[in-house]
């Protein structure tokens, strides 16, 4: 025996770990990690989809506003043929608001026209899968426009109804 620290001489001193404890260690980073990551996954995840729906519904409000102020002004509206949906007419039939469809942006694309000459150009909602996904609907004074934005796979849609100036 040692007197200095009253241990029998022929043994000695282990330092390190043993494999159960090297095991075990293993087992608790690697639960750590998968729960991070699996967190990290679901964050970005969700942002994405929250993403794709503020666009959509960004897409409808925009329109919606765009089409109402046309309306108001508008005292008649001239249906169209092919790639345009039809146009606003104000009261000067100089002044006309025209919507069509872009299918190389997928955009309804707003034209102000003055005397037959485009004067602005503007995508009022952008995420328009295909012109069938937009409908105008002329009634008497009324308009019924159905429109339908998807962006990321989530996908809104709505119905406006916009009343025209009355001649």
């Amino acid at each position: 025996m040692s007197r200095r620290t009253g241990r029998p001489t022929g043994l000695r001193e282990e330092s390190g770990a043993s494999l159960v404890e090297l095991l075990i260690g293993i087992a608790i980073s690697t639960f750590v990690v998968a729960t991070l990551g699996a967190a990290v996954y679901q964050f970005f995840a969700i942002s994405g989809a929250g993403n794709a729906r503020m666009a959509v519904l960004r897409d409808l409000q925009n329109a919606g506003l765009w089409l109402g102020r046309d309306a108001q002004e508008a005292s008649s509206f001239s249906a169209g043929g092919g790639l345009v949906y039809g146009t606003f007419n104000w009261s000067d039939l100089s002044v006309q608001f025209r919507y069509s469809y872009d299918p190389a942006t997928t955009s309804l694309i707003r034209e102000h026209l003055v005397g037959s000459v485009t004067q602005s150009t503007a995508a009022v909602a952008r995420n328009i899968a295909s012109q069938s996904d937009v409908t105008f609907s002329p009634s008497g004074s009324l308009v019924t426009v159905l429109i339908t934005s998807t962006s990321g796979g989530v996908s809104a849609s709505d119905t406006i109804l916009l009343a025209m100036r009355v001649p």
